[in-house]
C-alpha cells in the first residue's frame, strides 16, 4: 500500500537512477562536456535578431529575383500580345515594362535616419496615398491588401475620438471629422522583429523595417505582435497584371510576393534609398505628408517636428514609432466649402 507522501520501491529505484545519472553527467571530463555544449552569444540570449542580411547576400537574392520576375513578365507579356495583337498599345507597354524590370539591393546610406510625419489638420481623407501605394509597390489586386489604412474620426475640440473611428467612409472630407492614415510605424523598438521565429524581418540602419519574403514562413507572429495592425498576410496567390507592374523594385520592398507571406509598408525603399520620397508623399494633393532624414537639421521632417511638435500612436506600447503626427497651422477646408476649422 502506498499513500500520499509515500514512495514505493519501484519509484524509489527510478529516482535513485535519475540522481545517479545526474551525478555521472556532472562528473564527465571538461573536454567531453564542452563537446556536448553549444556556445551562445549575448544576442541569442536576449533574443536580439541580426541587424540585416549582408550586402552580398542581398545582392545575390536581388539578381536571382530579377531573373525570376523577368521570366514571369515575359510570359505574361506574350500572352497579352497574343490576345491584343502584336501592334497593340497593350502589347508594346507590357514588353516595355518587362525590359525595364530591375530588382535592386541598394543599401542604407550611412548616417541616415528616415522618418515620416503627417499633418492631421491637412489630411482630407481622399485615400490617394493608399491607392498610390498599391500601384507603386506591386500590391496584389486580389487579396484585399492595402498597406495604408485611413481612419475617419470625430474631432471634439482638440481631441480625436478614436473609439468612433471608421474605415468604410464613402465621402470626404466632412465637417467635424479628421482623417488619420495608419501604416507601418517603422518603430525604433519593433515588436514584430522580436516575435519572428526565423528572423525574416529586421530594422535596417536607416530605420526602415523590412521583410525578407523568401525567408518568411507565414506564421503571422509578427502580425500578432504589431500594435498597429500594419502587417498583411497573402492568403491567396498574389495577382498583379503585367500592364500595372512597377518595374523599379527592391529585394526588400516591392518585388512581387508569393502566397502565404507577410508584407507591409517599406517607405518605398526602392525610391527613398535613391534620394526620392515615398509615393504617398508625392501623390498627396494637400501636402499633408513630410518625409526625410532626422539626422539632417535642414530636412523637411526636422523643420516640421521642431516647429509643430509631434505625437505618436499608442506610446504606451514602448515601440518608439518613427511615423509622427502633428497639427499644422490651419485645417484644410472641406472641398466645395468655405472656411473650415482652425
Amino acid at each position: 500500500m502506498t499513500g500520499p507522501g509515500r514512495v514505493d520501491g519501484k519509484r524509489r529505484s527510478l529516482l535513485k537512477a535519475g540522481v545517479l545519472a545526474g551525478i555521472s553527467f556532472v562528473a564527465v571530463s571538461r573536454s567531453t562536456l564542452m563537446s556536448m555544449l553549444k556556445p551562445v552569444g549575448l544576442s541569442e540570449i536576449l533574443g536580439v535578431p541580426p541587424r540585416r542580411e549582408t550586402e552580398e547576400t542581398l545582392t545575390r537574392k536581388a539578381e536571382w529575383k530579377e531573373r525570376q520576375v523577368k521570366e514571369w513578365c515575359i510570359e505574361e507579356a506574350e500572352a497579352v500580345c497574343r490576345e491584343r495583337g502584336e501592334g497593340s498599345e497593350e502589347c508594346v507597354e507590357a514588353r516595355r515594362r518587362c525590359e525595364a524590370v530591375e530588382v535592386k539591393a541598394t543599401p542604407a546610406r550611412p548616417g541616415v535616419a528616415f522618418a515620416m510625419a503627417l499633418d492631421v489638420n491637412k489630411c482630407i481623407g481622399c485615400r490617394r496615398c493608399a491607392y498610390a501605394c498599391v500601384m507603386e509597390n506591386n500590391v496584389a489586386r486580389n487579396n484585399g491588401i492595402e498597406w495604408i489604412k485611413v481612419l475617419e474620426a470625430p474631432r471634439e475640440g482638440e481631441a480625436i475620438d478614436f473609439l468612433k473611428a471608421r474605415l468604410d467612409y464613402t465621402d470626404a472630407p466632412k465637417d467635424g471629422m479628421v482623417y488619420v492614415p495608419v501604416a507601418c510605424m517603422h518603430c525604433e523598438n519593433p515588436p514584430c522583429v522580436m516575435a519572428c521565429p526565423v528572423r525574416a524581418t529586421w530594422r535596417e540602419p536607416d530605420g526602415i523595417v523590412v521583410v525578407d519574403y523568401e525567408r518568411c514562413i507565414g506564421c503571422r507572429y509578427c502580425m500578432t505582435a504589431c500594435p498597429y495592425g500594419a502587417r498583411h498576410f497573402n492568403w491567396g496567390v498574389p495577382e498583379t497584371s503585367v500592364l500595372e507592374l512597377n518595374p523599379n523594385m527592391h529585394i526588400l520592398g516591392n518585388v512581387p510576393r508569393q502566397v502565404h507571406v507577410v508584407e507591409k509598408c517599406t517607405w518605398c525603399i526602392h525610391r527613398t534609398r535613391d534620394g526620392g520620397v515615398p509615393a504617398c508623399v508625392e501623390v498627396c494633393p494637400v501636402g499633408a505628408r513630410v518625409f526625410g532624414d532626422l539626422n539632417d537639421p535642414e530636412s523637411p521632417i526636422r523643420r516640421v517636428l521642431e516647429e509643430y511638435g509631434a505625437f505618436v500612436l499608442k506610446p504606451e506600447a514602448g515601440t518608439k514609432p518613427r511615423f509622427f503626427y502633428f497639427f499644422g497651422p490651419a485645417r484644410t477646408p472641406p472641398a466645395g466649402r468655405e472656411g473650415g476649422e482652425g
